[in-house]
């Protein structure tokens, strides 16, 4: 399979201007990581936007023990109840893509379930890096939208190897893995302060950075549970994929939560 590129994206909400009013200035650095991303990704074949674009969102719907794709000819959606009903998506599915990489797979001993939701409402987690990559795009890729939150980790790293052998010729690929790091790292976190985040947040750093799966893929449950996450499945997919380093172009805290922008381009450095 041909791979444009794959990023790992955060997707907080206040981010996007229409939602944060002047409050994402606190994330300078995110912001500077994503207007780097997009000028990378721009700068790839084809002006980066592939033929097909697979999105990782952990918060789409699930499906316990297995990936869910979205069936959805047509995902719609907005971030209307984060008061900014103008940021919004209309996107096509790639179906015949979808049907071919749910076979390859189930193949390769990944399960798989599918489910038609056309409401892209609910995900933020796929609505905000989307509207990001929009900005580069004059035209939308076909999306095949997945929920990745049903895997154990060891599968969602498999995920990412079996991306790597998917050869749906003549197409290029391209792939967004959407999460944020710990929720936890502040007295001031949505979810409270732990230990565990910032150990955490390190230690996926360093297994992006230097493509050793091992330090990620070896969190015990409770660290986990610790870190407060919503990015580790996606982030394995992504290290799977790649095979090797991943560039890290932003990271930082603001809000008690961490925010990371990491791009992998084959064949160029990390």
């Amino acid at each position: 399979m041909n791979w444009n590129w794959a990023a790992l994206m955060p997707h907080p909400p206040v981010l996007l201007p229409q939602v944060g009013r002047g409050r994402e200035q606190a994330a300078a650095r995110t912001l500077a990581g994503a207007e780097a991303l997009l000028a990378k990704i721009a700068a790839r074949p084809a002006g980066g936007r592939p033929d097909f674009l697979l999105v990782l969102s952990p918060h789409h719907y699930n499906a316990p023990g297995a990936l869910l794709l979205n069936t959805a000819p047509v995902l719609e959606g907005g971030l209307k109840r984060f008061g900014a009903p103008e940021a919004a998506l209309s996107l096509t599915t790639a179906i015949e893509t979808l049907a071919a990489l749910a076979a390859h797979l189930t193949a390769s001993g990944l399960p798989v379930a599918t489910a038609e939701i056309p409401d892209l409402s609910p995900d933020h987690g796929a609505l905000v890096p989307l509207l990001f990559l929009k900005r580069i795009f004059r035209e939308m890729p076909p999306v095949i939208l997945a929920g990745p939150i049903g895997l154990a980790p060891l599968k969602a790293l498999a995920l990412g190897r079996a991306l790597a052998s998917f050869q749906p010729r003549p197409l290029v690929g391209a792939l967004l893995a959407s999460g944020d790091l710990s929720h936890r790292l502040t007295r001031e976190a949505p979810a409270g302060f732990h230990p565990e985040g910032a150990a955490f947040d390190r230690d996926l750093l360093a297994a992006l950075s230097t493509g050793n799966e091992k330090i990620a893929a070896e969190w015990p449950p409770e660290r986990l549970a610790g870190a407060g996450e919503c990015g580790y499945l996606p982030a394995l997919a992504l290290l799977g994929l790649a095979g090797g380093p991943v560039e890290i172009l932003s990271y930082e805290g603001p809000f008690g939560v961490g925010y990371c922008h990491a791009l992998w381009r084959p064949g160029e450095a990390a």
